[in-house]
């Protein structure tokens, strides 16, 4: 699996509503130019993982940084941003 990095990775509430944002960037520093980047990311509330997604960027040519923006949907309405104890993101698969 390529290793892509990400940077600036920040999770925060949409424009005054309780809906959360993934931000950051990804760079392929890889010899390769993808498509398609799968990227997964994993947020834990306490330590238990409670959002399990696979996001796609797409168009990722190899020596490119890109943005990116990721609305998180699986969390429950009770569960908000200070709830968040870390995360995990990493690149699922590239094509």
């Amino acid at each position: 699996m390529p290793s892509l990095e990400y940077h600036n990775i920040r999770i925060e509430k949409y424009k005054g509503t309780n809906r959360l944002v993934m931000k950051g960037e990804i760079t392929n520093g890889t010899s390769k130019d993808y498509t398609t980047v799968a990227v997964r990311v994993i947020l834990f509330i306490k330590n238990t993982p409670t959002v399990n997604e696979v996001f796609l960027i797409n168009d990722l040519p190899k020596g490119l940084t890109k943005a990116f923006e990721r609305n998180v949907y699986e969390l429950k309405p009770n569960q908000v941003l200070d709830n968040i104890t870390r995360y995990e993101i990493f690149t699922d698969n590239c094509y």
